[in-house]
């Protein structure tokens, strides 16, 4: 299998990379290691999509702004919440109409050497796929090709440590009438930023229910309970699990998704028992695959910091906005305090230079998402699904043209080119 350009990695930020390097006549290949495009967005139920926009401004243009279109015609966006199933649909719909992408699911990277622009894939049946590029997206949010390709690798805090896991999960059936007067009555029983009046309700607080379910001997895992509604009628995102693990073990994943498992029945039985509105409450659907917030980043030609974030950075080579700020989810949650501010004040926004999107020993592979060449700090912060579309479509740009141009693009050739390929 020869391409122009393979990409490891099916989710939001392989995607994006995808259909802008086949809108700029790469030939691409997605490797995916699911049954399905997406990722997270998808196969993980992550929502919502987490601030991307200043004063009425999206950061985030280009492909990105197609697919928000494309889930308003379905009826699969709400805000900034989305439809997790429609959102599979319209990912695959907009896939397919490139006529330069081939997809691969239910197969992983087995082998890389970029600089001989080979790799072989492990498919689901037990085949070994040889396939050839001249470049090399790692989209995979683990760096699963990065490090079979020999890179460097960094991971967690100064102390090793990794954000704490997170099993995702829906809930039907829930009365938003009684969840606003709760929430209107009780302000101090929730975070400060919580508001009755907002037009998509997202909730954290609960916490004289917590003890007092906790009174009643039922462990609840987490200091709150945080959901966030979502399209449809009584439809809510839960994200409450919280399962501290070395993300980089294997086996402690393993073990982290059965707790996950155990803590969404608890979460819900506490829903249910204790929190108005979820009377009658129903679980909808779990995520397949679990949350996993950071474990593997690669060592790239430039460390995106928490501090960049703090001062909203720019670069001549900044093709990636975003103003999320910095939220490392602890490994003991019990320690933190209740009333954490997770918002920050958006002012200004940051960029990402493509540098911190391209390996230090391999200038043909790139890596978008939750892999990028960042600091513990700087990677909490450009984590999130609307950035790492960003991230994708640049490497998608970056990746299609010639090594003379790479070299010199900057930041009004970028987006040149990106208006120039969007529809």
């Amino acid at each position: 299998m020869r391409y122009d350009l393979v990409i490891f990695g099916g989710g939001i930020a392989g995607v994006h990379a995808s259909i802008a390097a086949a809108r700029m006549g790469k030939k691409v290949l997605i490797v995916e290691s699911t049954g399905s495009l997406g990722g997270m967005s998808t196969s993980g139920l992550v929502n919502p999509f987490m601030r991307y926009w200043l004063n009425g401004q999206s950061l985030v243009s280009g492909i990105f702004q197609e697919l928000l279109v494309n889930l308003q015609t379905e009826k699969a966006l709400f805000e900034n919440t989305f439809d997790s199933e429609l959102m599979r649909t319209t990912l695959h719909s907009m896939v397919n109409k490139e006529v330069n992408i081939d997809c691969l699911f239910n197969s992983m990277p087995f082998q890389g050497d970029v600089r001989k622009m080979k790799a072989q894939v492990i498919t689901f049946l037990g085949e070994k796929i040889e396939v050839e590029a001249d470049d090399w997206i790692d989209a995979t949010g683990n760096a699963s090709f990065a490090v079979l390709s020999g890179d460097s690798m960094l991971s967690g805090d100064r102390e090793g440590r990794n954000q704490a896991l997170t099993q995702m999960f829906v809930i039907g059936g829930v009365d938003f009438d009684k969840v606003r007067e709760d929430i209107a009555q009780n302000p101090k029983n929730f975070l400060a930023w919580v508001d009755p009046n907002m037009s998509v309700i997202s909730s954290a607080g609960y916490f004289e229910e917590i003890k007092q379910a906790e009174e009643n001997a039922l462990h609840f895992p987490n200091s709150l309970f945080f959901f966030v509604q979502l399209p449809g009628n009584g439809r809510v995102t839960v994200n409450t699990t919280h399962i501290p693990c070395q993300t980089t073990d294997s086996r402690e994943v393993s073990r982290a998704v059965n707790t996950g498992l155990d803590q969404c029945r608890t979460v819900f039985e506490f829903a249910k028992g204790y929190v108005k509105g979820f009377e009658n409450a129903y679980i909808e659907k779990i995520a397949p695959q679990i949350g996993i917030r950071e474990n593997r980043r690669v060592s790239g030609q430039y460390l995106f910091s928490g501090e960049d974030v703090r001062q909203h950075a720019k670069f001549e080579d900044g093709f990636v906005k975003g103003c999320y700020g910095i939220d490392i989810h602890e490994e003991n949650v019990r320690e933190e305090t209740v009333n954490k501010e997770f918002i920050p004040a958006y002012s200004d926004y940051y960029e990402i230079p493509i540098r911190s999107l391209i390996s230090r020993k391999f200038d043909n592979l790139g890596f978008a998402g939750r892999c990028l060449s960042a600091d513990f700090e700087g990677q909490s912060a450009a984590r999130i699904m609307p950035t790492s579309a960003g991230m994708g479509q640049a490497l998608g740009i970056y990746f299609s043209l010639d090594s003379e141009e790479r070299a010199t693009l900057n930041k009004e050739q970028y987006y040149k080119i990106l208006n120039k390929i969007t529809h």
